[in-house]
């Protein structure tokens, strides 16, 4: 008679799977929503236009609403109101409104028909998109970076759960185990997230963030400029404070993403709420 797996062993062999599936390309891989993968195809060829983004943004209502709003932010708004997507798509550029398309997009990646997993869903999320706003407000000061890239960073960071939590969904002593199920994403979901991020071709940027974003002991280097990974590292851990989290009590001066951003053992605040006509753009995204 075959005998009943203790938790510990059911945790180690669903690892066991999971590192399998990352060897031989098994990774479960969600799906993106057509407007994105169309966004991608048509901005990623040499030949793309803006009449050819505008028809295809042209399609999602929703889609087209918010890109013309956030045209309208403070950080963009020009002389004149945009009131055509044309118009929006004009003042963004093609590669800001690809990214965010994505982002904009995401939540779709997010969303999950089995209801044991379904909350948990929705909290990683919702943290997800805490950190995308954080990481947008981070980079601004940073001229060599795009906040609409970090945007997109903040929100795939912790992509890596979704294929964690679809694989495991049927096993109740993994997903209504708290302890269980963060040995198993904090063990993983960075090696999946980068496996997720590179089969959606994703820049390599945004696959170092899902792949390094807790690594926290990574350091290229005083003279190396501040990257996407520093960005989203810091959001994430700005994220935790006033919680229970492990990252809540990090030793910011030990961090180098931290202090690379300014963090001191005299100021260890990175002040991302000092700019008021930021935080207004960026809290109306995904409203």
């Amino acid at each position: 008679m075959k005998r009943n797996l203790q938790p510990r062993e059911i945790v180690d062999t669903f690892i066991t799977d999971l590192r399998d599936d990352l060897r031989r390309n098994g990774i479960y891989i969600p799906t993106l929503p057509d407007i994105s993968v169309q966004a991608l195809f048509t901005i990623n060829r040499e030949e793309s236009s803006i009449d050819e983004v505008t028809s295809l943004v042209a399609h999602d209502t929703a889609m087209a609403t918010r890109l013309v709003r956030y045209a309208n932010s403070p950080a963009y708004r020009g002389y004149a109101r945009c009131s055509t997507i044309k118009s929006a798509v004009t003042r963004l550029g093609l590669e800001k409104t690809k990214h965010l398309i994505l982002s904009l997009a995401m939540k779709d990646v997010f969303n999950t028909g089995h209801r044991g997993i379904r909350s948990r869903m929705e909290t990683l999320w919702n943290h997800s998109v805490e950190v995308a706003l954080l990481s947008t407000l981070l980079a601004r000061p940073h001229r060599h970076l795009d906040p609409e890239v970090a945007l997109l960073a903040g929100l795939v960071h912790d992509v890596g759960v979704i294929p964690i939590l679809i694989k495991a969904k049927d096993i109740d002593v993994i997903v209504e185990n708290e302890k269980h199920l963060n040995l198993i994403t904090g063990t993983l979901h960075m090696a999946v997230g980068r496996a997720v991020l590179r089969a959606w071709n994703f820049e390599e940027p945004l696959v170092a963030v899902a792949a390094e974003h807790e690594n926290l002991d990574r350091d290229p280097g005083e003279d190396a400029p501040v990257d996407y990974v520093d960005i989203v590292q810091a959001a994430n851990i700005e994220s935790y404070q006033s919680t229970r989290h492990r990252l809540a009590s990090v030793d910011r001066a030990r961090v180098p993403a931290l202090r690379r951003l300014g963090c001191t053992p005299e100021d260890p605040t990175l002040h991302w709420d000092e700019d008021q006509a930021a935080l207004e753009q960026v809290s109306r995204v995904f409203v």
